[in-house]
């Protein structure tokens, strides 16, 4: 799952006072253990909660955002889970609540571990809203509550489904000689996975990946064509560009495509250069980087100047995340150095930038002799707003195009409710209601 953001597993505790006392410390202490050496460590991200209280839950829900929710303590033959009260004594919830709340959260949780006595009843009831969930049908003993833990964490850490995870924490229950691994059941929300798609289905890649950082596969740019349209304009008119926007909205993504189309937009053809600034140190790393990427020897000052105009390709240098030139080890100088060599209608530089706010604002150094950004003064700004809704259906319609997964219209609402436009924001939480369907994985 490289690229993929990591799988939050929330780990919920509740031993009351006067009810028997369960080894929950040793049942996390396990999981833990099992996540620490899996094959992706970085994929888990593990956060714990004790000595719950009703009050608690939705709490720790708001904060983390768990994909799988471990819930750890006692139950009652009646299908009530056992949390504590203000005091630590027994407070019980009953299954049509619980659902409930797993409802308003069923955007986020994939899969829900009941791990104590007669929770089958609580399972049925959250299996309504939530793909996967696990329960007991029985009283379970504390060393077969354990095994399963670790038997169903050991698979999952190692890739595989859940579906496959409660068996092996089933299996489990039985290597350690306990008759109690029929008590275990797991419980799928048919109408988001069919028992009947091919392993073939299910091994298609999740299609939103990358999570995070520029979209560098062409065929997966999505969704700026009028920004790019603009900026070729602007770019053949003579002007440079600063992009302008906020964190995640899209604009690494939007100048790395500009500039593996600018040979086909470009009325006087340049040599694209692109130069992610937070892989540069400081103004030396800077102009050497500049210079290795043109293809003229390294150098600075008139130096620089007499190579570049000498050079048998005009560039357009596209410079991603400008802000860090605001650090240590950068001065005003280089902005200035970058102004001088793009001025002019036969400049041997034009340039492009990203930047979460205007020039101007960002270098405000300058406001210090009562001038402007050198950068700004030669910049036209375009700045990149969040998608609007028809573009965000398209995308996610597009993304799915290509696999037997469809997103119901409730899904489709949420996910443009809670990302707000931000191409980020969609593309993370698409990624995590498409695992849910697949069964947590890609």
């Amino acid at each position: 799952m490289s690229g993929a953001i990591s799988i939050k597993i929330l780990f919920l505790a509740a031993d009351p006072s006067d009810a028997s006392r369960l080894r929950l410390g040793q049942e996390l202490r396990n999981i833990k253990e099992k996540l620490r050496i899996a094959k992706a460590p970085e994929k888990y991200q593990l956060e714990q909660r004790e000595s719950v209280r009703v009050g608690d839950i939705t709490q720790a829900f708001f904060d983390i955002e768990p994909n799988i929710i471990h819930f750890s303590g006692h139950g009652t033959s009646q299908g009530e889970l056992c949390f504590e009260n203000e005091v630590g004594k027994v407070q019980s919830v009953k299954a049509d609540a619980l659902a409930a709340m797993f409802e308003l959260f069923a955007q986020h949780v994939n899969c829900v571990v009941l791990n104590a006595c007669y929770s089958e009843i609580q399972a049925k009831a959250i299996a309504q809203h939530i793909p996967f969930v696990i329960g007991m049908n029985d009283a379970i003993g504390d060393q077969a509550a354990i095994s399963f833990a670790v038997g169903f964490y050991t698979a999952l850490a190692a890739n595989r489904s859940i579906k496959d995870a409660h068996k092996f924490g089933c299996v489990q229950i039985q290597l350690q000689g306990i008759p109690e691994h029929l008590k275990p059941v797991i419980y799928v929300k048919k109408d988001l996975i069919s028992d009947f798609k091919s392993r073939t289905e299910r091994a298609i890649p999740n299609p939103f990946i990358p999570q995070n950082g520029r979209v560098e596969d062409t065929q997966r740019f999505f969704g700026r064509e009028r920004e790019m349209q603009r900026v070729f304009e602007v770019l053949n008119s003579g002007s440079s560009v600063a992009l302008i926007g906020e964190e995640g909205i899209g604009k690494s993504s939007l100048l790395w495509a500009i500039c593996q189309q600018a040979v086909n937009h470009l009325h006087s053809p340049r040599q694209s250069v692109f130069l992610d600034l937070n892989e540069i140190d400081n103004e030396e790393d800077f102009y050497s980087a500049l210079c290795h990427e043109v293809g003229i020897a390294e150098c600075t000052g008139y130096l620089l100047t007499r190579n570049l105009r000498q050079h048998k390709n005009k560039v357009l240098l596209a410079l991603d995340n400008v802000g860090k030139m605001t650090w240590q080890g950068f001065t005003r100088g280089v902005r200035d150095k970058l102004r001088g060599l793009a001025e002019g209608s036969n400049a041997p530089l034009k340039l492009i930038f990203a930047a979460t706010e205007p020039l101007n604002d960002l270098f405000n150094d300058s406001h210090d002799q009562g001038k402007t950004s050198p950068l700004a003064g030669i910049c036209q700004e375009e700045h990149i707003q969040p998608w609007n809704e028809t573009t965000m259906r398209d995308f996610i319609a597009s993304r799915l195009a290509g696999t037997s997964v469809r997103f119901t219209e409730e899904e489709i609402v949420q996910l443009l409710k809670e990302s707000s436009g931000h191409s980020r924001k969609l593309m993370q939480r698409c990624y995590r209601i498409y695992a849910r369907y697949t069964g947590g994985g890609e």
